[in-house]
């Protein structure tokens, strides 16, 4: 597992005042004992593999192969707020699951401090002399206003506080996700 700085821009804000720009990219591989179509049968459901990453509060899908994720989190300071995700699947049959930002994202019916993020992902299948690597990589970016108080600390502080909390919110989300991919594959597997 890897965790680095993004490599795409940050999304435009939606609303004006003062704004943390914070972004961030991870890979990991999986090993699979089984063949390449049945790993790549699991991560087809969008829905289910990605509600294994941690703070998930909902995934759903709105429309033909695009899903809506709602991540919650906490400032540090007791404010709740979402990131909400608009994801478009492309597949490239027991190859690539590629995903990214959705062009058609309906509106947001949430309260509390919301605002949008884009997510890139991509989940590429090899064989292996024992079953199938799952190489997966994802990268978020985030345009995050500075909610009431906050806006009273100088932005140089706010955006290097972001950044720190966004490297170690990233390593904790990837970790916790390659952990519960694992298991609940094993468990899909037995299952059968």
């Amino acid at each position: 597992m890897a965790v680095s700085p993004p490599l795409r821009p940050v999304s435009a804000p939606q609303a004006s005042g003062r704004v943390i720009d914070l972004g961030g990219q991870a890979m990991h591989v999986f090993q699979f004992g089984t063949p390449i179509d049945l790993a790549y049968t699991y991560f087809l459901d969008v829905p289910a593999v990605f509600r294994l990453l941690p703070d998930t509060l909902d995934v759903k899908p709105y429309s033909k192969d695009d899903y809506r994720l709602v991540i919650g989190a906490t400032d540090g300071y007791g404010h709740s707020m979402s990131a909400v995700f608009d994801l478009h699947t492309d597949c490239d049959a027991n190859r690539a699951i590629r995903i990214a930002p959705a062009t058609n994202s309906p509106s947001i019916n949430l309260s509390g401090l919301v605002f949008r993020g884009d997510l890139w992902a991509e989940a590429v299948f090899k064989p292996t002399q024992h079953g199938t690597a799952v190489e997966y990589m994802v990268e978020i970016a985030l345009c995050i206003p500075v909610p009431g108080v906050l806006r009273l600390v100088p932005q140089s502080f706010l955006q290097n506080l972001g950044e720190h909390a966004m490297k170690f919110k990233m390593t904790q989300m990837i970790n916790g996700f390659a952990n519960d991919i694992d298991a609940d594959f094993h468990r899909w597997v037995a299952q059968g």
